[in-house]
């Protein structure tokens, strides 16, 4: 479908959209190519931020903990029969797997939850200079269009975020959401 994503094993997140051509790797350097570069704001992707005007955690130079100082375990990945990867990890006491569905327009990522209790986090979904809600789930984040299955708010902070505040109950839910731009 030309549609690529690049997810950051390390901090467990989003990193890049785009169309076209995928990339080339010369001398161990990774080259995206192709066009309509979507960029993600670097980080892990759910918190609990203690108030509204908290900062969101990111890795600092010296941060060799990050994310695992925040409750984040990397556990890896498995391919489908069409070779598209789960990604797995956990957050604390709950386990992720995160998965992107390319269609004719985008991609559908599906995050499904395990948790062993109830809990409550924030979910940073995307930064932008500016957010607009649509209504219905949709928002426009710059040139991307975001639609949740669950409702957000947009927080300001250095860049503007689409938050989406989840409570979960013990057992499995998920989390869809469509990105198209």
């Amino acid at each position: 479908s030309g549609f690529n994503l690049v997810f950051d094993s390390e901090q467990m997140n989003l990193m890049f959209l785009w169309k076209g051509e995928f990339a080339s790797s010369d001398n161990g350097r990774f080259s995206m190519r192709g066009r309509d570069r979507v960029q993600f704001a670097p980080g892990i992707p759910f918190h609990r931020l203690p108030d509204g005007d908290a900062l969101w955690p990111y890795k600092r130079k010296t941060d060799y903990l990050f994310p695992g100082d925040h409750g984040y375990q990397y556990r890896g990945y498995f391919l489908d029969a069409t070779k598209r990867p789960t990604f797995m990890y956990e957050y604390g006491e709950l386990k992720i797997e995160d998965f992107f569905m390319d269609g004719p327009h985008g991609f559908t990522r599906t995050l499904t939850f395990v948790a062993e209790s109830a809990t409550a986090f924030q979910f940073r979904a995307a930064t932008a200079a500016k957010i607009a809600k649509k209504g219905n789930g949709q928002f426009q984040v710059d040139r991307l269009e975001l639609r949740s299955s669950q409702d957000a708010e947009v927080r300001q902070a250095e860049l503007q975020e689409l938050l989406i505040p989840l409570e979960l109950p013990a057992g499995k839910s998920t989390l869809t959401l469509e990105y198209r731009w």
